[in-house]
């Protein structure tokens, strides 16, 4: 059977071909020169567009002046800070590769991503310095970059990064990359969650993300103008911040509030302070919007849309908000999603500002990509719109592979008849006569009870409007007896129905959720009462976390 595949409604584009910080500096928005660029939403300090780009041509002259050159990798260990988008820009002006590390990682966890990207520089924030100090034993790391100069003195190998940047000659300008490398080095290694596994590193391109970013101007801010100012919570090292915010205020001229680590009050009330029009989050968030009370304490009603990614928003969750935001400030607020992955760079999917009315599902595929949808049983392409399978996608924004991991590569792309290529995202997917497209689940993570499939997020999206639940988890329970898996749910309580007996809750679970959902859907596995959902930064729920607290056996891949 040829394959189907599913185009977007709109038409490619003449994309811009330039490194990466050539074209963020294009400034193609005329956004001026003392316009606040990054703000501590905490203590106010602030960089201008101006001041943004003078850091940015010191930094990058002292990192050559230290030996940083065209191809190096420097990694970034650090919370969001405003010095932070400094870092990345300097570092691409050196022509080197920006490699950044979650801040929450360990010691071991680090050593990890220093080992598998070889960076021989790690510019780390001082309360991160003793497990970087650590970490970097035993890797290629040659100097430890200390981004501000606080009480601790400095180790041999340790330099400050603002002493670097203290000279800078007025003439010197910010390398550029030559055609022939933009799409062979990397502009970033950002490494996957690793929620399966090891964290792999993920080669994105100076052409991968600037291609990403003019598709998604084109599917998403083609009739809205761009925001005039956000607020900026999402860790600095997740893709999705790389682009929307790392890349995006520079590019916009967006100022972006930015929070050292989430904080519900603190980014409350920077949004209340900032008055930004557009939320970019994850569905944690959006829940806490939506069922904690402090909300209501501040004013939101600058917000009319609500953009969540990273991990899937049920249209529950969706509805929701929305109805929150319509009944504490009488606003219209548009709650949607799109999707997409580190290897996308990492937008696949929105919501053009015309199908507010498509909000529930992640959209349709944006210019110049193509996806298609393929059984994982049969390895045909899926015909019936009703049929779901594994999204598979290809366009200029998808990454050649992971860094220094051939096998890995191998196994995630698919090379067809014609020659194209085609990443396997491994998300489960339906896509409608119009292109608009519903992600389920992960391939891994879908529940197989006496080979029917069991969707971990839509029974997640319908237990969490249960009125004695705060939070939720589902995963798979092995049942040796029966020889299938049974769905069993993870549940956090809200504050006033931990003090009833823990049996009654659960009967009043079992039953609400049983009136709403097909037999082969209840949790036959039971219901576990918790004190918290795990999650991973970019708010994806922990599903082998939770399944490493049943210490299941194997599950055999088909029953």
């Amino acid at each position: 059977m040829p394959a189907r595949i599913h185009k977007s409604p709109f038409p490619d584009i003449n994309l811009v071909e330039d490194d990466l910080l050539s074209f963020l500096l294009s400034n193609p928005f005329n956004t001026p020169p003392t316009k606040p660029l990054f703000v501590d939403a905490i203590s106010g300090e602030t960089y201008t567009y101006a001041e943004t780009i003078q850091r940015t041509k010191s930094l990058a002259y002292g990192l050559r002046r230290l030996g940083v050159k065209r191809g190096d990798i420097v990694s970034i260990f650090s919370p969001n800070t405003i010095d932070y988008p400094i870092l990345c820009y300097a570092i691409l002006g050196c022509g080197a590769t920006i490699s950044p590390m979650n801040a929450a990682l360990t010691v071991a966890e680090v050593h990890h991503q220093l080992t598998v990207s070889g960076a021989k520089y790690i510019i780390v924030h001082e309360s991160l310095l003793d497990t970087a100090q650590k970490a970097a034993k035993g890797t290629q790391v040659q100097h430890i970059i200390r981004d501000r100069a606080r009480s601790t003195p400095a180790a041999k190998n340790e330099i400050i990064a603002v002493e670097l940047a203290k000279t800078c000659p007025s003439s010197e300008a910010l390398l550029s990359l030559p055609k022939e490398r933009l799409d062979t080095q990397p502009a970033f290694i950002c490494f996957s969650s690793g929620t399966t596994g090891a964290a792999k590193g993920v080669e994105i391109s100076h052409n991968n993300l600037t291609a990403n970013i003019q598709q998604w101007q084109e599917l998403y801010y083609s009739e809205i103008p761009p925001s005039p100012t956000a607020v900026a919570f999402l860790p600095f090292s997740h893709i999705y911040a790389v682009n929307a915010i790392i890349c995006g205020a520079l590019y916009r001229g967006t100022t972006m509030a930015v929070l050292p680590r989430f904080d519900l009050d603190v980014y409350l009330r920077s949004i209340q302070t900032y008055k930004p029009d557009e939320l970019h989050l994850v569905p944690p968030i959006a829940l806490m919007l939506w069922k904690d009370p402090r909300v209501q304490k501040y004013d939101l009603s600058s917000v009319r849309r609500i953009m969540s990614a990273a991990a899937p928003l049920s249209a529950e969750l969706g509805d929701a908000v929305e109805n929150k935001f319509k009944a504490t400030w009488g606003t219209t607020v548009h709650c949607h999603q799109g999707w997409g992955l580190t290897e996308t760079s990492p937008a696949v999917t929105g919501i053009h500002t015309s199908r507010w009315n498509k909000r529930r599902t992640v959209g349709c595929v944006g210019p110049n990509m193509e996806i298609r949808l393929v059984d994982n049983e049969t390895g045909e392409d899926v015909v019936d719109p009703s049929q779901q399978g594994e999204v598979w996608v290809r366009g200029p924004n998808v990454v050649k592979g992971y860094y220094r991991n051939e096998e890995a590569t191998k196994e995630a792309f698919h090379i067809d008849e014609q020659g194209r290529r085609w990443f396997k995202t491994g998300d489960i997917a339906t896509i409608d006569q119009e292109g608009y497209v519903v992600i389920r689940d992960r391939i891994k993570e879908m529940i197989k009870y006496k080979g029917l499939q069991v969707i971990p997020s839509e029974l997640e999206g319908k237990l969490i409007q249960h009125p004695d639940i705060e939070d939720c988890g589902v995963t798979a329970l092995w049942d040796e007896s029966q020889a299938t898996e049974l769905p069993v749910a993870f549940v956090v309580l809200k504050s006033a129905s931990r003090t009833d007996p823990s049996q009654d809750v659960i009967k009043r679970i079992h039953e609400w959720l049983n009136a709403r959902v097909a037999n082969h859907k209840k949790l036959r596995g039971g219901i576990r009462i918790v004190d918290g959902i795990p999650k991973s930064p970019s708010g994806k729920i922990l599903r082998r976390v939770l399944k490493d607290s049943l210490k299941v056996k194997p599950v055999p891949a088909k029953l």
